[in-house]
């Protein structure tokens, strides 16, 4: 995993910068101002993904994972949030028990592995519940979409909280609150573990 290092570092310099740029009102918006009301079918073609287009055919399977992903019909899409999110918990939580990953370092190089993201734990507090920033690069759900106002990187978040659910014996939750499609360059996750 040679440049791993460098791209995260990379990825927060320039995640904190946009953090710094953002507008809120109330709702969370990058720098990329809003520029469609929902993704369209031929958006789901065009990552943005430096780190993992060294692979020669990572558009093609950025495009293949979304297609089956995105293929739901809108009448659905507001249930399907939820079937995502326990589909990524399932995988977090099924990774861990089959002994495919142990702890959050095995967890980046499986999602690395699998071209799924660059999962970067940024900041770790512990009060009366354990917080964590987590941030995910070049996701595959969402890099180089538009933004069209809201985070939709539920798989992801469930992944997260899947694993950690596993990894600390806790019920872990995962709320993303950063995304390409609310105008960021990474995917944020507010992740706050219960005793």
């Amino acid at each position: 995993m040679k440049g791993l290092r460098g791209i995260i570092s990379h990825y927060r310099k320039l995640s904190d910068r946009e953090i710094m740029a953002e507008t809120s009102k109330g709702i969370l918006m990058g720098p990329r101002k809003p520029l469609k009301d929902k993704i369209e079918f031929k958006d789901l073609m065009k990552p943005e993904r430096n780190f993992f287009s060294e692979s020669e055919h990572d558009a093609d399977y950025v495009s293949s994972f979304r297609f089956g992903h995105f293929n739901i019909p809108d009448i659905i899409a507001g249930s399907a949030r939820g079937v995502s999110y326990i589909g990524g918990m399932n995988l977090g939580s099924g990774l861990i028990r089959e002994g495919l990953v142990d702890d959050l370092e095995s967890l980046r190089d499986f999602m690395v592995e699998k071209k799924l993201g660059i999962l970067d734990v940024v900041s770790r507090e512990e009060d009366e519940h354990l917080r964590m920033d987590v941030r995910v690069y070049e996701c595959i759900e969402c890099s180089g979409l538009p933004n069209i106002g809201r985070p939709i990187c539920f798989f992801e978040a469930g992944i997260i909280s899947g694993a950690l659910s596993e990894i600390l014996g806790l019920r872990v939750d995962a709320y993303e609150r950063r995304c390409w499609t609310n105008g960021y360059s990474f995917c944020q996750f507010d992740v706050v573990a219960e005793p």
